[in-house]
């Protein structure tokens, strides 16, 4: 009976007692944890940028509606002419300040807002660069101050 079963007591990694991986063992776990890896790695490619443009649309939607608001609040035709605009009221800087202290700034933003001056944005700054034309449309989305444009993301 002991030579019967005596194939319990053998290890199949060969004589009693060692211990530890085969190679082909570490191999194939290796192999699996490549082609797992090679395929979260292609699905994430290209994430950052369609994140940074659904951003810049969804801000370039807020100031818009902002500055429409803006208008509608202060019953106005056109935003006023000021240091920061051409000769037909056109913005000719790129600005992200919306708080109404810089010249050329539309007060979209009130720290403070009441009944008389509401905050029309969501922060004193935004994360984008904007030019308006003097209709309050915006005309040109920048990433900076020199109104670098930004790919996939334009005034609508």
């Amino acid at each position: 009976m002991d030579r019967l079963y005596s194939w319990f007591g053998k290890n199949l990694r060969g004589r009693k007692g060692q211990q530890g991986f085969t190679l082909i063992e570490l191999l194939v776990v290796v192999t699996i944890l490549g082609i797992l890896a090679g395929i979260v790695t292609l699905s994430l490619v290209g994430l950052t940028t369609h994140s940074n443009v659904e951003a810049c649309n969804s801000e370039y939607k807020t100031v818009q509606a902002a500055l429409d608001a803006y208008m509608a609040n202060g019953n106005l035709q056109a935003l006023p002419v000021n240091a920061r605009t051409d000769v037909n009221g056109a913005q000719v800087t790129f600005t992200n300040d919306m708080t109404g202290t810089v010249t050329g700034s539309v007060p979209l933003y009130n720290p403070n807002p009441s009944a008389t001056s509401p905050n029309f944005t969501r922060n004193g700054q935004t994360q984008f660069f904007y030019t308006w034309d003097q209709f309050g449309k915006i005309n040109a989305i920048g990433s900076n101050s020199g109104g670098t444009a930004i790919s996939g993301c334009a005034p609508k």
